[in-house]
C-alpha cells in the first residue's frame, strides 16, 4: 500500500496571512502552460471576510494541481506563480524544506 505523503516529492506552501487573493498565481499558471479556459491548474477561491477578535480578515486558498505542479517544478525551480505573486504567499520545493518554513506560520502545505 502506498503512503499519501511519502517525504520524497514537492510542497507547494500557500501562507494565508500573505496572500492578498489577487489570482495572480492562478493566472501565472495559465501564462506559462496555455492550457484551455475550460481548465484550472491553479486556482484560488475565496471565503466571505469575517471578524476574529475584532479584526476583519479575509480568506484566500489556492487549489493546484500537483501533478501539473510538479512537472513545473522539475523544468524551473522558481516558478512563474510564486516569483510572480505579490504577497510572496508561495514557496514550492522539497517537502522537508517546505515544511521547516512553514513553522509558526498560518498555512496550507500541498504536497505532490
Amino acid at each position: 500500500m502506498k503512503k499519501r505523503v511519502d517525504g520524497e516529492g514537492i510542497a507547494l506552501l500557500h501562507d494565508l496571512d500573505d496572500c492578498t487573493g489577487c489570482y495572480g498565481c492562478e493566472a501565472a499558471c495559465r501564462e506559462t502552460w496555455r492550457y484551455p479556459y475550460d481548465e484550472d491548474w491553479m486556482r484560488v477561491l475565496r471565503r466571505t471576510p469575517f471578524v476574529v477578535d475584532g479584526k476583519l480578515r479575509t480568506y484566500h486558498v489556492v487549489a493546484p494541481v500537483l501533478d501539473k505542479c510538479a512537472a513545473c517544478y522539475a523544468k524551473d525551480p522558481n516558478p512563474l506563480c510564486v516569483t510572480g505573486c505579490p504577497g510572496q504567499a508561495l514557496r514550492i520545493g522539497p517537502l522537508a524544506e517546505v515544511v521547516k518554513e512553514a513553522e509558526g506560520r498560518h498555512c496550507n502545505i500541498y504536497t505532490a
